[in-house]
């Protein structure tokens, strides 16, 4: 996998959903990410990333998906009926989460979020559009790899006042699937 900084993550999941926006100021909170548990094995999953998310159709109700394995940062994307977008792609995080909390002004906000399955998570993303449909989540699967769950939603979607549910929602069923793969 390409070694990847977690800014470079971000800008390259924001255009695989087809989202721009003016970066705002970053958000950094007072405490870093926690520790993570057990490594989660994603090998089997580079390569094929819409493998990651076999429930989609009840976390998202996608209707069509395309992946990007093989590209630069392996992700895939789901779309649903209303167009909105679902982006779950992985990111080398040289020193883990932590290390990328202490660099979290170079990202539009960078946030701690509760753990997801008990691994370390962040709101992060290079621009804020949490207000217009958008929501980010990276979570810490191996010391210095996470992956990170995108959302999109077009203001049709019953979920647009609350994207960043949807990103955690999916976030979680990736570490339910990575768990039972490890």
């Amino acid at each position: 996998m390409t070694k990847l900084t977690l800014g470079a993550l971000l800008g390259g999941v924001l255009v695989l959903a087809g989202c721009s926006a003016a970066p705002t100021p970053p958000v950094v909170e007072s405490s870093p990410p926690s520790e993570m548990p057990q490594p989660l094995n994603i090998r089997k999953f580079e390569q094929d990333p819409c493998a990651l998310l076999p429930q989609v159709t009840e976390v998202f109700n996608a209707v069509r998906n395309r992946s990007t394995a093989g590209a630069t940062i392996p992700a895939c994307v789901w779309n649903d009926s209303k167009n909105s977008s679902l982006t779950i792609g992985f990111v080398a995080v040289p020193g883990g989460l932590a290390a990328a909390y202490q660099n979290g002004s170079s990202t539009g906000y960078f946030e701690t979020a509760p753990p997801i399955g008990g691994y370390p998570a962040a709101f992060t993303n290079v621009v804020d559009n949490r207000s217009e449909g958008g929501c980010q989540i990276a979570v810490s699967v191996q010391a210095e790899e996470a992956f990170t769950s995108s959302v999109v939603l077009r203001p049709r979607s019953p979920s647009y006042g609350d994207p960043c549910a949807v990103a955690v929602n999916a976030a979680a069923a990736v570490v339910a699937t990575l768990r039972a793969s490890s």
